[in-house]
């Protein structure tokens, strides 16, 4: 394999063909921000949605509700991101959070499957997506039990008549591992099972396709990889048809047949709709709207391309310069198995994650001793991956983690 270098990674990002959308960014000058996974990068459309929303709190009130499209944002926003995750436009909104998204769709798969007594879930999902289920299980006063697999071979071998849900992360959050959605649902659908998938960790880096999967549910964040903004919207996805005639377990007037009736009694809309619940989080919808202005300019299949290029360069670029240093890449080589970001090990690696930030490299620590580097293929470039190693090189090289004042170890 030919030696990576700085001009090897100016060389590929010279023929990115989505380098123009970079532009749509405000990125900070020297700060190599590879925490995408946390906070994804602010639109410049942001800046003037804020202050347009502030201008209309001020001049409509009350008349923003009409003259603005503050209750249709949560489809606005849910198309807008669909064909990142492999859905087609009324399948997807975003509104919550993700662990409100996850309830809403683990009970309505129950719902379903009302005979069937086991909840299906990874040891190593996030915890949010574990807590959900518990709450749920411990709700049903010993009716429900969850079962824990660590593989995706488990999870296929798991499936029998018992499962009522399989509720499982897409992407491992700590090592960046990717699991088969398609031939687990496969194996779910075959023991009568419904699949909640959650993408977070994938939507708007990696390919997702709920459709071609056969996916029941999928929830996710949108403050990650789709740019929604610090606590911006969550989303939920459901396959069309679906207990369509069933109540959601969060029954609000949002989710209303007719928003505009006011009835006593409820109505579910059909679809996706049902899964609103009360007034849109109007602040939050409208910095995430500034999202309208990008993913329309994104085709998709360049985005996922382009995340491909990008972390096997990351990957082989850690391996050549920071091998000898302790590194080990926890990610999988193959990228139809990777998610959003990459991971890896290293001595002291929270303390590096510490380091790194006044090295001007924003990246995430996770117990025991994982670092990730988030990639996000709208922003990031070759040569940010270059340089991202370099500066870890020199924290690694010259002990710098070491100090006392990089002890204390955040997230």
């Amino acid at each position: 394999m030919t030696a990576l270098s700085a001009a090897a990674a100016q060389a590929l990002d010279a023929l990115d063909p989505l380098a123009p959308i970079r532009e749509l960014f405000e990125l900070p000058d020297d700060v190599i921000f590879m925490d995408a996974n946390s906070v994804g990068p602010m639109p410049k459309a942001a800046r003037g949605k804020a202050k347009g929303l502030l201008d209309d709190w001020v001049n409509l009130r009350r008349r923003g509700w009409s003259q603005r499209q503050w209750l249709e944002m949560p489809s606005l926003l849910g198309d807008c991101i669909a064909p990142l995750i492999g859905a087609g436009p009324g399948e997807v909104v975003m509104c919550d959070s993700t662990t409100l998204n996850q309830f809403k769709a683990v009970s309505h798969a129950l719902t379903l499957r009302p005979e069937r007594r086991t909840l299906l879930t990874q040891n190593g999902n996030f915890p949010t997506d574990v807590h959900v289920l518990q709450g749920i299980a411990a709700a049903s006063e010993g009716r429900l039990s969850l079962r824990f697999v660590d593989s995706e071979d488990e999870a296929v071998a798991a499936m029998d008549a018992e499962v009522a849900v399989a509720a499982l992360s897409h992407v491992d959050y700590r090592s960046g591992g990717r699991w088969d959605m398609g031939r687990v649902t496969a194996a779910a659908h075959a023991k009568g099972v419904l699949t909640v998938w959650d993408v977070s960790h994938s939507a708007g880096a990696v390919p997702v396709d709920v459709r071609g999967a056969d996916a029941d549910f999928a929830v996710g964040c949108g403050y990650k990889y789709l740019c929604a903004g610090p606590g911006g919207p969550a989303f939920i996805y459901v396959k069309r048809g679906l207990g369509d005639e069933v109540w959601p377990a969060l029954a609000g007037w949002m989710g209303h047949a007719d928003v505009y009736a006011f009835a006593r009694d409820y109505a579910p809309h059909g679809g996706v709709k049902k899964f609103l619940t009360g007034t849109p989080l109007v602040g939050a919808d409208e910095l995430a709207s500034a999202m309208l202005d990008v993913w329309p300019k994104v085709d998709p299949a360049k985005l996922w391309a382009k995340h491909k290029s990008l972390t096997d360069f990351l990957i082989a670029a850690l391996k050549q310069e920071c091998g000898s240093l302790g590194v080990v890449v926890n990610s999988p080589g193959d990228h139809g198995r990777r998610g959003g970001n990459v991971s890896f090990s290293s001595p002291g690696a929270g303390s590096v994650v510490e380091a790194l930030i006044d090295a001007g490299v924003v990246s995430s620590f996770r117990q025991p001793d994982a670092i990730r580097f988030g990639v996000s293929p709208l922003v990031i470039r070759h040569a940010d991956c270059w340089e991202a190693v370099a500066r870890l090189k020199r924290v690694l090289a010259e002990t710098i983690w070491r100090q006392p004042k990089y002890a204390k170890v955040s997230v």
